[in-house]
């Protein structure tokens, strides 16, 4: 195919025309590199890997780009390259591939920061956490390894809630269902917030005899 012209687009882009008709935009840097020229002929099959280079290449800046802000799992970076930038399915994966070999994106470490933010901030269990990192992406396997060296005494995770945040909803039936069900929304199991809400009712009663 004849290209007759190159002009300069958005984006570090070089739109390649045959006689007025845009038909494919690469990457400048790639323009320069493989010495793209008007009036010469390329073939098709050229052109197609021309455009393969150039989606990987602003692909892989893109990502690098995006990382800069913050952490991504490998299924949210290759939704993210995807929905944002418009690359095609192979550019993202491979995108994805070599950022994962070169230790950009790390699934396993990416899994561990957000268990420490789900535990520290939002106070969820093992089953909610197991269910937010399924919605990243990681896999079942990668989360529970990430999950095991932290502390899922669940039973006391839960008293200390029902000591501080939910205390002042614990002093009618209503208060307490609406605590049970919040607490269930969490990840706790059934099982330990009752288990709990006894401890601290005894843990509260003995702070009452103590005072009389």
């Amino acid at each position: 195919m004849l290209i007759t012209e190159l002009r300069p687009q958005k984006g570090h882009l070089v739109g390649l025309y045959s006689d007025g008709e845009l038909i494919v935009s690469i990457d400048s840097d790639i323009v320069a590199e493989k010495a793209i020229k008007p009036m010469r002929d390329y073939p098709v099959e050229t052109l197609q890997e021309l455009l393969t280079q150039s989606q990987l290449r602003r692909a892989k800046a893109r990502a690098l780009y995006l990382l800069e802000f913050r952490d991504y799992s490998r299924r949210d970076m290759k939704t993210r390259l995807k929905r944002d930038e418009e690359f095609d399915e192979d550019s993202a994966e491979a995108a994805v591939e070599y950022l994962t070999e070169i230790g950009a994106i790390d699934d396993s470490r990416y899994a561990e920061n957000m268990i420490r933010h789900l535990i520290s901030q939002k106070h969820y269990g093992r089953r909610r956490i197991m269910q937010e990192l399924a919605g990243k992406g990681i896999e079942r396997t990668t989360a529970e390894e990430a999950l095991e060296p932290f502390d899922t005494d669940e039973q006391a995770a839960i008293l200390d809630l029902l000591q501080g945040r939910f205390s002042r909803d614990l002093g009618d039936e209503k208060g307490i269902r609406r605590t049970v069900a919040t607490l269930q929304r969490y990840g706790y199991s059934t099982g330990d917030i009752y288990d709990a809400l006894r401890t601290y009712g005894d843990t509260l009663q003995e702070s009452r005899d103590e005072c009389e």
